[in-house]
Formats: structure tokens, C-alpha cells, sequence
């Protein structure tokens, strides 16, 4: 009787740890809120890849703002998400090396 009970605590335990921890979904939404706060003309976020490592999600993706009227800047990013806390532990960005080109492409 007091093996199954303490098998039943320990389920509870881990169940109750899954529901605290994030999912993928609230893992996109807290890199989203991140990065809008990082830039304040935001006009698309892509997420190229998602995975979980350990105790943290880890997301890559483009983000692409404004930086002047007619100007848009279009970067890398990589950013990590702690499941525990929700808070964003890790924020990398970087130009992407052909982003001039990208929509600038003239065919003759």
C-alpha cells in the first residue's frame, strides 16, 4: 500500500510540473512579446525552427521592422525561453548575410 501511494505522489508531482511548465505555443508568445519590446516597428516575426533543451526552449527566426519610412531592416535571431519562468534567458541577433538581395532582384 505505501509503494502505490508513493507511486501516485510521484505522478501527481511530475503532472503538476508539466502544467507549470511552458508549451510551444506559450514559448512562441513569450519570444514574440521579447522581440516586439526590443523593437518597436515590428512588422513580421518568422520561426524557422523550435526545440526544447532541457529546462529551455530554444527559437530561431527572422524578424523583420521598420527603420525609417521606406526602409526595412530584415535579421536573424535566435532566443531562448526558460520553461520555468517564462523569461527569456538567452537573445541573439544578427543581419542576414542576403537580405539586400532578398526583394531587390531586378530580372533583365
Amino acid at each position: 500500500m505505501d509503494f502505490c501511494k508513493l507511486v501516485h505522489e510521484t505522478l501527481c508531482f511530475k503532472l503538476e510540473r508539466e502544467r507549470e511548465t511552458l508549451d510551444s505555443e506559450e514559448a512562441e508568445a513569450k519570444a514574440k512579446q521579447f522581440i516586439k519590446q526590443r523593437h518597436s516597428r515590428v512588422e513580421r516575426i518568422f520561426f524557422r525552427t523550435m526545440y526544447r533543451e532541457g529546462d529551455t526552449w530554444v527559437l530561431h527566426g527572422e524578424v523583420k521592422f521598420k527603420r525609417a519610412y521606406f526602409f526595412a531592416a530584415l535579421r536573424s535571431f535566435k532566443v531562448q525561453i526558460n520553461t520555468n519562468t517564462g523569461e527569456a534567458t538567452f537573445y541573439e541577433e544578427a543581419n542576414l548575410p542576403n537580405a539586400k538581395k532578398q526583394g531587390q532582384e531586378k530580372s533583365l
